[in-house]
C-alpha cells in the first residue's frame, strides 16, 4: 500500500530558507481568521465573534463544572474559575505560582496542582526555559499558553501564543514519527534578554523562534543568545508579509511573515 512521505525536520527547514513556498492571500486570510476566532472548528468556521464569545464561555464552563470536576473530584470549582480569567493575561510572560496563589488567596502546592489537572484536559500548556550551557539563564519559571488562543486579548500575546501551538504540535509530530525527541523550551537570562521559542532535538538545540507583532528588524536578544547556540538557523516571525535573511555570527537568522513561515510548521 502507498503511503504519502513525511518530510522530515531538516527539509523542511531547508524549504523553508530557500521559500519554496510562496506567498499566498489564501495562507494570508488563515491567518487572520486563526488570530480573529481562534484554532477550534465551531468559531473559526462560524468567523462570527458574537458566536465565538458564546462558543468560548461555554468551552471554559465545560472544562471546569464538568470535566475538570469528573477528573478530580475538586471543590474548589469557583476558584479554579478565576484562575482561568487570570491566564488570558499572563500568556507569555514568566508564569509565578507563589503571585498566582496570592491573588486566588491559596498555596503555591495547590496552583501547580490545578495547573497540572489544565495540563491533563489540554486547555492549556507550559514551556519551560532552557539554561544548559547558557549563562545566568533562568532555570525554574515556566510560560503558560492556551490551546485556544483566542481567549487571549492582548494581540501581541494572541499571536505569540498561535506560534507556541504551531511548534508545540510539530515537535509531537516529529517525535511520533520518529524523526527524534523534540522538545519546546524558552531562552531567557537573568538580564532579560530572551528567544521566544527553541526547539531542542535530542537534547541538543536546533531551532530558535522568536515572535515580533511588527517589528521586522532583528530582535537584540539574537547576537546575546548566537553565539551560545549550535544553531546555524534561526527564525524571526513577525504578523505581516516580510521576508528578509541575516547573518548573525556564524548563524543565519530569517525574518518573515507567519503566513508564509506556519505553513511549514502546520
Amino acid at each position: 500500500m502507498e503511503t504519502d512521505e513525511v518530510v522530515g525536520p531538516d527539509d523542511i527547514l531547508t524549504k523553508l530558507f530557500s521559500r519554496a513556498l510562496r506567498r499566498s492571500k489564501r495562507r494570508e486570510d488563515n491567518v487572520a481568521a486563526l488570530m480573529a476566532y481562534g484554532p477550534f472548528p465551531e468559531p473559526l468556521l462560524a468567523q462570527d465573534k458574537r458566536k465565538a464569545r458564546i462558543w468560548r464561555r461555554n468551552h471554559e464552563q465545560l472544562v471546569v463544572r464538568e470535566d475538570l470536576r469528573d477528573l478530580s473530584r475538586l471543590p474548589e470549582l469557583g476558584r479554579i474559575e478565576m484562575l482561568n480569567a487570570l491566564l488570558p493575561e499572563r500568556v507569555g510572560s514568566l508564569f509565578g505560582f507563589a503571585s498566582v496563589g496570592r491573588d486566588l488567596e491559596v498555596s503555591i502546592p495547590t496552583v501547580k496542582r490545578w495547573i497540572g489537572y489544565l495540563k491533563a484536559l489540554y486547555y492549556l500548556f507550559e514551556i519551560k526555559p532552557y539554561h544548559k550551557g547558557i549563562r545566568r539563564a533562568l532555570r525554574r519559571e515556566g510560560k503558560v499558553y492556551l490551546w485556544d488562543f483566542g481567549a487571549v486579548r492582548d494581540e501581541a500575546a494572541r499571536f505569540e501564543n498561535m506560534v507556541a501551538c504551531h511548534l508545540l504540535k510539530s515537535c509531537h509530530f516529529w517525535t511520533d514519527t520518529g524523526e527524534g525527541e523534540f522538545e519546546l523550551y524558552y531562552l531567557r537570562n537573568k538580564e532579560k534578554q530572551e528567544i521566544d521559542f527553541l526547539i531542542v532535538r535530542d537534547g541538543v538545540p536546533w531551532l530558535p523562534v522568536e515572535v515580533k507583532l511588527s517589528d521586522t528588524d532583528p530582535s537584540p536578544s539574537w547576537r546575546r543568545f548566537a553565539g551560545l547556540l549550535p544553531c546555524k538557523r534561526g527564525i524571526q516571525i513577525v504578523r505581516r508579509p516580510t521576508w528578509r535573511t541575516h547573518d548573525i555570527g556564524d548563524a543565519q537568522l530569517l525574518v518573515a511573515g507567519a503566513a508564509e513561515v506556519l505553513a511549514y510548521f502546520a
